[in-house]
């Protein structure tokens, strides 16, 4: 069986993945002392404060992602209902403030659907 760095080879080059796999030696407790298990288990502990605090980032970043996509639906709603009343108040006779809300809307929108897939892409 080829080595683990042979079986990524792409475009006739070997890759730059190198080789991790290596055979390990039989481990029993006499082969421990009894620093050498604290070191251990100091490692596990670090080792899995380091995911959970991650883990949670992850997590409130999403969260926030879903806040600021929320703000950002309700200012849409709030741009597309202004440009509502002034169409049916005088047919949208100020171009300039009817340009004005309806980017106002779109920006929204967009920032809105931007917001929601990082959050999804995020959660995965």
């Amino acid at each position: 069986m080829p080595s683990g760095g042979q079986l990524f080879l792409g475009f006739g080059r070997r890759s730059r993945i190198p080789d991790t796999i290596h055979t390990m030696p039989p481990l029993t407790l006499s082969t421990f002392t009894k620093g050498a298990l604290q070191n251990r288990v100091a490692n596990a502990l670090l080792v899995a404060t380091r995911g959970f605090i991650v883990t949670a980032l992850k997590t409130f970043y999403a969260l926030w992602l879903e806040v600021t996509g929320l703000l950002f639906a309700i200012l849409t709603v709030t741009g597309g209902s202004a440009l509502y009343k002034q169409f049916r108040a005088d047919h949208l006779a100020d171009h300039r403030r009817a340009a004005t809300v309806g980017f106002f809307t779109v920006i929204c929108f967009w920032f809105t659907l931007v917001s929601f897939v990082r959050a999804r892409r995020t959660r995965k």
